[in-house]
């Protein structure tokens, strides 16, 4: 066997490896957890009741995978990396938040809890790149499912939040797009808050 038959073999396999990792991809792990400081002092007023904010462990553990760039994937845990920031948000709407573990915690009736919050998380992302994985754009959809000491619905306050970013600025960041939604989404989910306070005075 000659040398150029040798080569055009190896560059065969190197070709077909190429292929087979874009098209199986891979999950590249990204956190959502942004600037959670610049939530403190947004909320234009708060609502004078103790609130139960409920993350199950179950959730906390949830790993989401959504496709990046490069037929690859990311993937991260949207209530693990969400969870301070969403307290904060709570604690601008409401003058005592407290985490439980479900809405029939014994917290809620020995920490005087007007309201339980149960926030749910959906996540989308994306990225035309054939040759980066970050995604470019990410997006978050908040939803607080808001009840009241005996479980019963009272509303459901939503947020949702995008984030962008290309090549040159994540390059040092590869979680960008998604740390830009999160800020985006907690800081519209405090709004939200502000604008939903008739049902919930």
């Amino acid at each position: 066997m000659n040398a150029h038959l040798i080569l055009r073999r190896w560059l065969g396999v190197v070709i077909a490896l190429g292929m087979a990792a874009i098209v199986s991809g891979c999950a590249h792990p990204i956190s959502l957890a942004g600037n959670t400081a610049a939530l403190i002092g947004a909320g234009k007023s708060r609502l004078n009741h103790a609130v139960g904010m409920v993350i199950s462990e179950e959730d906390r553990k949830r790993e989401v995978i959504t496709p990046g760039g490069g037929g690859d994937k990311v993937s991260y845990q949207p209530y693990r990396d969400l969870e301070t920031g969403l307290y904060i948000a709570l604690s601008e709407s409401f003058a005592k938040v407290v985490r439980v573990s479900d809405a029939k915690d014994p917290k809620v009736v020995t920490e005087s809890l007007r309201y339980v919050v149960i926030p749910q998380i959906s996540t989308t992302s994306y990225s035309p790149s054939i040759v980066t994985w970050p995604p470019t754009m990410f997006t978050i959809e908040l939803v607080c499912k808001v009840m009241d000491a005996e479980g019963r619905p009272v509303t459901e306050v939503r947020a949702a939040g995008e984030g962008r970013a290309e090549f040159d600025e994540f390059k040092s960041d590869f979680s960008l797009a998604a740390k830009r939604a999160s800020d985006d989404a907690l800081a519209k989910l405090v709004k939200a808050f502000g604008e939903d306070t008739g049902k919930l005075r």
